[in-house]
């Protein structure tokens, strides 16, 4: 078994898994296109693929006891590919938009637990750290690149925007040369009786828990910061840019890291990183200049890559490698909840202290802390 020809096809799929960001900055002309739609319609063609993560997320847990992981990975990507480039063939309608977006979102939710399913199958505990690390690189990298190339193509009209998604045609290509078949893993009981393919115990729950907490919390950096550095910087969106591609590089720096940090602190990894965060949203509070919010957008956005990859490495560790691929699924799908009713949660919680922006980030950092508490807690005892 070659194992370089595996990591190739595996990390050529995390380069793929968030190639819907490339959607992202044409929102807006899609929204000056369609004249007289809801205003929610525009915004839906970006945020639908992550509503349906959330539910096809824990079917590809189910699907990778019964079908195996190749042809699930080709599956996915061929919603990638034809959900990316319908839109640009037919675009009459912002429904028609809508329904390319929905199918990438069937793509995003088996992709994502896939992944983590062929680095469990075929890696052991020290080669998972690293691959679990790379995952985290190349999805930022692969992120950046369809942004980027999306970007391009979009000086010719908002369409070809989606004919970044034809780059995706490469990606089949190395799956079907580089990834294994991956049997399917069922999970059974002494008896030989089917057992349930879903693990949970104390620790997994506790797990879950810091997971949700984290997403939820640490998402109000994104949906706040450029409105941040308008507030407090009074800059505009040439640094709000400039801001999120610094916790870009963050996190790319934290996935080439990630094997080294989780070999010293081991099972508080997740303690360790939640606390670099916290410093991360105090420094956002306390800052007055760009170099403060650099600061604290580098440190969000490395915590945020080594989370990424913690929460599924601490469960590649603590649970059977049949059990895996659907508790990893239920996983994801919660968090990416989180993440999704994050504004709800922070708008709310950030209202008892007061008004603006700066506030939220301080209640976060509290959080936070309390939280890596917990997680210390939780390992110390375990």
């Amino acid at each position: 078994m070659n194992k370089t020809k595996i990591k190739v096809g595996v990390l050529s799929l995390c380069a793929v898994a968030l190639s819907y960001m490339a959607l992202s900055p044409i929102i807006a002309s899609i929204s000056a296109e369609f004249v007289g739609v809801n205003e929610t319609l525009p915004q839906m063609v970006f945020t639908l693929p992550s509503l349906l993560f959330i539910v096809c997320s824990p079917l590809s847990g189910i699907a990778m006891s019964y079908i195996n992981k190749k042809a699930i990975a080709l599956f996915s990507l061929a919603c990638y590919l034809v959900g990316g480039l319908f839109p640009f063939f037919f675009n009459s309608n912002i429904y028609e938009l809508l329904i390319g977006s929905a199918i990438i979102g069937v793509g995003i939710g088996f992709m994502m637990p896939l992944v983590n399913g062929f680095i469990v199958q075929y890696f052991d505990k020290n080669e998972r750290a690293q691959l679990m690390g790379l995952n985290a690189t190349f999805t930022a990298l692969g992120a950046l690149f369809f942004i980027f190339a999306g970007g391009q193509l979009a000086r010719f009209g908002w369409r070809y925007t989606y004919l970044v998604f034809a780059f995706v045609g490469v990606v089949i290509l190395l799956a079907v040369v580089c990834l294994p078949k991956g049997e399917p893993e069922k999970a059974v009981e002494n008896n030989g009786k089917s057992n349930s393919a879903f693990e949970m115990n104390p620790y997994i729950l506790g797990l879950f828990i810091i997971g949700i907490i984290y997403f939820i919390m640490q998402n109000s950096f994104n949906t706040n910061s450029s409105a941040y550095v308008v507030e407090i910087m009074e800059a505009g969106a040439e640094v709000a840019s400039l801001v999120t591609m610094i916790n870009t590089v963050g996190g790319i720096i934290a996935g080439m890291t990630f094997k080294n940090l989780a070999g010293k602190f081991g099972s508080q990894i997740e303690t360790v990183t939640l606390f670099v965060i916290a410093i991360g949203f105090f420094i956002s509070y306390f800052a007055t200049n760009f170099i403060g919010v650099a600061v604290a957008s580098f440190l969000i956005g490395f915590g945020f890559a080594i989370m990424n990859a913690a929460g599924s490495y601490l469960l590649s560790l603590n649970t059977r490698p049949e059990t895996n691929s659907f508790t990893v699924s239920i996983y994801l799908a919660l968090i990416n909840t989180g993440a999704a009713i994050s504004p709800i949660v922070v708008n709310a919680l950030a209202g008892m202290f007061g008004e603006g922006i700066a506030i939220k980030f301080m209640m976060v950092a509290i959080v936070l802390v309390a939280t890596a508490a917990y997680s210390f807690i939780l390992n110390k005892r375990r």
